[in-house]
């Protein structure tokens, strides 16, 4: 394979890593917002359960129903934290991934990098070879005109 189609195909790859870190990284931004959503959600619910207090002791079946609303509020909150924290360890794995993907991107981009710097020192000795055979050939002919 010559170094142009070489460079080619890593420009292309480049471009899939980019897609691939862009999918990452709008991934991981979902995650994070669902995480806060879950925060938010706590504390709304803790806040509800602080408003829900001994208001309502002056009437046994009002008391009762407040203890329910109550449990139930807590065990909601729970089920919250225990999403929170399967959200928090789902985020660090795109975490992971989306790291790994950038390393690949980044070693990808400067394999591509390499390669068109050999292209372009490749390309500036050939032209200074021309130009160095040009100036030659012209001192040449001077020489042999006088």
């Amino acid at each position: 394979m010559n170094p142009y189609e070489t460079l080619t195909s890593l420009q292309t790859l480049v471009r899939l890593r980019d897609a691939d870190v862009d999918r990452l990284r709008a991934e991981l931004d979902a995650k994070r917002r669902l995480q806060e959503r879950y925060r938010r959600n706590i504390e709304r619910m803790d806040a509800l359960c602080g408003q829900s207090g001994a208001s309502a002791a002056a009437l046994p079946a009002l008391a009762l129903n407040c203890a329910g609303y109550k449990g139930a509020l807590l065990q909601l909150m729970a089920s919250q934290r225990q999403d929170l924290a399967l959200a928090e360890a789902d985020a660090a794995v795109s975490r992971q991934a989306l790291t790994a993907a950038t390393l690949r991107r980044e070693a990808m981009a400067q394999a591509r990098d390499d390669v068109a710097g050999r292209i372009a020192s490749e390309t500036a000795r050939r032209e200074q070879r021309r130009c160095d055979e040009s100036a030659g050939q012209a001192w040449w002919r001077g020489r042999r005109a006088v």
